[in-house]
């Protein structure tokens, strides 16, 4: 078993290329005036680094409005989740009573979601016209949806004869 021993492998040099490579020694370092004492140098001053993205400082008021749009697809989908809770508290209902004709036309046909996944997916996210703020949230908004199956096929497993009775009545 070969253990590593830092000691032998400091003194053994290593070469990387062909060519072996001059490196003043310490004490020739010594005596050139700008080695220890450094006239620029200032410990109390730091330097601020500030990161920003290309050209865009933050989001504006449409793109932000388009965003909070884009929420509604994973809303009207989920809604049927909290029925209960909407049900037993009366402030809850007062602030959805106005989103209701749009939540009718969106459970209507069965289509729409897919329709709406599909809008957002080619329309928005696809589109390098809208800003990243955007395409990210909308993105965001697809994937709320997508994971709004895991419970509904949780739904569909403990109600199977629903299922059932839905494809013998067409």
């Amino acid at each position: 078993m070969l253990l590593f021993n830092p000691v032998t492998s400091l003194s053994v040099p290593l070469t990387l290329s062909p060519k072996t490579h001059y490196s003043p020694s310490l004490s020739s370092l010594k005596n050139h005036p700008s080695f220890l004492t450094n006239k620029n140098h200032n410990p109390t001053r730091r330097k601020l680094l500030i990161v920003q993205a290309k050209g865009q400082d933050s989001a504006d008021g449409p793109d932000r409005l388009i965003s909070a749009i884009c929420y509604f697809y994973p809303f009207f989908d989920g809604i049927q989740y909290g029925k209960y809770v909407i049900t037993q508290f009366t402030p809850i209902q007062v602030l959805i009573q106005p989103l209701f004709p749009a939540i009718k036309v969106f459970k209507s046909f069965p289509l729409n979601g897919f329709l709406v996944f599909l809008t957002l997916y080619f329309v928005v996210v696809r589109n390098p016209n809208f800003g990243r703020y955007v395409r990210f949230n909308t993105m965001q908004a697809i994937v709320l949806d997508v994971l709004l199956i895991f419970p509904d096929l949780l739904e569909r497993s403990f109600n199977p004869k629903e299922v059932a009775e839905v494809a013998y009545c067409r």
